[in-house]
């Protein structure tokens, strides 16, 4: 039985699946700073889907929420990765995908026309009875799309010659905040990480007026931080309480909370972040099976190979740090509403990060990146 190895690098179904998905992902990395991102692994499995069919076709459709039509959902992704090309300018957001083929197949040539229509897909034939030689192809193209950060996601003992075939999918990020961080305030200060554990961090420093809320319903706080010239945004949710990061998680969803734009002091510490997750369990525990046992119907995908899917591993970095490029006097008078007196004498809210908090990085439409920071290193 020939195999399939998805690879995901780093949401736009409706759908409690990757509300689900991420729980039990940050349940599973409670005591480590985490990092994943929800389109990079909704884009992976809906091109699964494309190839499934049968047995295996019913359940991606009723788990994830899928449109019966395939060609509806090929339309979708098609629509948002045009329209994430047109839109972003300031940053750098880089979506790629590759699917390399073993030698020995070849794709079925519906799906790969899809794939490089939908998907912005590229296929590649590669011999996979030679690991080492195979695992350096890929990870070289990996760290051309990812400008460097991400320098390898296989090793030779991670291909295997049945393999049929296996997707990778590299997502690469660079912002400029809207609002600067003033380098010469970062100051080293005192890091929760428990009630019994204290670390010195980098903490920045900014004053600005923000979208932000207080949110009894999860006893949080909640700010966003927008980027230069673009509609992404990071938002971070931080809990009151010091230990109080797990219980969060437990209830959060990216919920649109009523925010308001108010004076805010923030303190953020400076933060690097590279980890690699294994997914396959997580699909399993929330009902998708099929597809990762022998009898699953992909022959949609390659011809003549009776594919399953074997793994499914992400691997994402961010960094957040001071930089960012300035708005001009103009541009941050057309993004800030006229205040009244009364505003102007209400005290600014104080954001305080100094115990492990939730982000998220997003526009209107989708999730990119998400994760928590319970330890920051730099």
């Amino acid at each position: 039985m020939k195999y399939l190895y998805l690879l995901l690098l780093v949401t736009s179904v409706e759908s409690g699946f990757w509300e689900d998905f991420y729980r039990i992902l940050a349940s599973e990395n409670a005591k480590k700073n985490l990092i994943y991102s929800p389109i990079s692994a909704e884009i992976i499995m809906s091109m699964v889907y494309m190839a499934a069919g049968g047995k295996t076709f019913e359940e991606l459709r009723n788990v994830l929420k899928f449109p019966e039509n395939k060609t509806l959902v090929a339309n979708n992704y098609r629509s948002l990765l045009n329209d994430l090309k047109r839109r972003e300018k300031a940053i750098i957001l880089h979506l790629a995908i590759r699917i390399y083929v073993n030698k020995k197949y070849c794709l079925v040539p519906e799906f790969n026309e899809v794939a490089r229509k939908a998907f912005k897909a590229k296929a590649k034939s590669i011999r996979l009875d030679d690991p080492v030689s195979a695992s350096a192809i890929v990870n070289s193209w990996i760290l051309n799309r990812t400008r460097g950060i991400i320098r390898k996601i296989v090793s030779p003992k991670d291909l295997d010659p049945d393999t049929s075939a296996f997707l990778v999918n590299a997502i690469y990020f660079k912002g400029q905040w809207l609002y600067k961080f003033q380098a010469d305030q970062t100051h080293v200060a005192d890091f929760h990480v428990s009630a019994n554990e204290i670390i010195p961090v980098k903490m920045m420093t900014l004053s600005a007026s923000l979208l932000s809320a207080d949110i009894d319903d999860i006893d949080a706080k909640v700010i966003e931080l927008p980027y230069w010239n673009s509609t992404l945004s990071m938002r971070i949710i931080l809990p009151n309480s010091v230990d109080g990061l797990r219980k969060l998680e437990e209830k959060v969803g990216f919920i649109d909370y009523e925010l308001e734009k108010k004076s805010v002091n923030v303190k953020l510490p400076k933060f690097k972040i590279e980890c690699s997750a294994q997914l396959k369990g997580i699909f399993e525990n929330l009902g998708i099976r099929d597809v990762f046992k022998p009898s699953a119907d992909l022959n949609g995908l390659v011809l003549e190979s009776g594919a399953k899917i074997e793994k499914i591993v992400q691997k994402a970095f961010l960094k957040i740090d001071e930089k960012g490029g300035e708005a001009s006097a103009a541009t941050g008078i057309l993004t800030r509403r006229k205040k009244s007196i009364d505003n102007l004498r209400l005290p600014p809210m104080e954001f305080i990060v100094d115990h492990p908090f939730y982000y998220v990085i997003h526009d209107n439409k989708v999730i990119y990146f998400q994760g928590h920071i319970v330890q920051p290193q730099w």
